[in-house]
């Protein structure tokens, strides 16, 4: 490489300056109080003449501290993890850290990989969406005293904050939404629930929804493996059911709510004409079709959990916090009221 590509260092920067290294890291370290007038305004014209920048990484090994922030995501090509992102990335750059984003797709030794990873990068903390599957090694983090804020899901032993929403409650309002509606009827579709936190407790609020209210023998839940090449068998036999006469689909989340919607459509069964449908999560696309959700304010548990961090990087150390957003039902054109007779 020729001596005009290299890029320069900080020995170049005090060649150039005509003073030591050690001066020059003082520069950079904001200790100016150190460095005289002339000497400071020579680092600075050399720094901008040779277009010097500092390793932010040798940096915060330096002081202890990176400013970068690991945010792990179970799935990044759903929405609700979007609106997180971007919330999250907010509060992130208003406090001066960079936010370095990896996904797992919900694969429990991906996830592993990319905490192995993180932390190679020396971040000062971790947002992290689990796969609720990695419990020792993320309670060996913890032992490192890396502050960690979980998202949505939680982690059996791990005591430390946590941003989510209060999920039996929500499923509890939609469910009771959906039978003042008129639905008898219920399927509730859902990725598989396996170690994930939230959906087995949205699972086990429908379940115990259904039996309060003597439905039980009608509901049914469905949870999709794989690309989810079973899902046209069970619509087709939910929908030839004589149990019933008002059916819904309940889905757990706006991936699950598309791969439903163009399965029935492929199916020839119309909504909300043959069957109402409801979903968590809000995508865009919900409110141009007419979809009732059930929102869950991701763009405010973003905000919220890197908000956590930040404090817990500032010193706090107080006691662990359980964050929740508010859910809300947004009532549109697939769940309209049965008629009676």
């Amino acid at each position: 490489m020729r001596e005009s590509q290299r890029r320069p260092t900080i020995a170049d920067v005090a060649r150039k300056a005509g003073v030591s290294k050690t001066t020059v890291s003082r520069f950079l370290s904001d200790q100016a109080e150190y460095i005289s007038e002339e000497t400071y305004r020579k680092i600075e014209q050399a720094i901008q003449a040779l277009h010097y920048e500092p390793s932010q990484m040798a940096r915060g090994l330096k002081a202890k501290q990176s400013r970068l922030i690991g945010i792990l995501v179970a799935d990044i090509a759903n929405p609700f993890t979007t609106a997180i992102l971007r919330g999250a990335e907010d509060v992130c750059h208003r406090h001066h850290y960079s936010l370095l984003v990896c996904n797992s797709d919900n694969d429990p030794i991906k996830e592993q990989n990319y905490i192995r990873t993180l932390r190679s990068h020396h971040i000062d903390g971790l947002i992290l969406h689990t796969t609720g599957a990695n419990q020792s090694v993320l309670l060996a983090l913890q032992k490192e005293k890396t502050p960690v804020v979980l998202l949505d899901r939680e982690v059996a032993g791990m005591h430390v904050d946590l941003v989510g929403m209060d999920n039996a409650q929500a499923t509890y309002d939609a469910l009771n939404y959906l039978v003042c509606q008129g639905y008898n009827s219920i399927a509730y579709v859902t990725a598989p629930t396996a170690d994930i936190s939230t959906r087995m407790e949205r699972v086990q609020a429908f379940q115990s929804f259904m039996a309060d209210r003597k439905l039980q023998h009608t509901s049914i839940v469905f949870q999709i493996e794989g690309k989810a090449s079973a899902l046209p068998d069970f619509l087709t036999t939910f929908m030839e059911r004589e149990d019933a006469h008002a059916k819904a689909i309940f889905t757990g989340n706006a991936v699950i709510l598309l791969q439903v919607a163009l399965a029935m459509q492929q199916l020839g069964y119309r909504v909300p004409d043959d069957v109402a449908l409801i979903s968590f999560d809000d995508p865009d696309w919900a409110q141009i079709v007419g979809i009732t959700t059930v929102s869950q304010s991701a763009y405010e548990m973003g905000v919220l959990a890197a908000e956590r961090l930040v404090a817990r990087l500032g010193g706090d150390a107080g006691d662990p916090q359980r964050l929740y957003v508010t859910s809300t039902l947004q009532e549109r054109d697939s769940t309209p009221k049965v008629a009676k007779g």
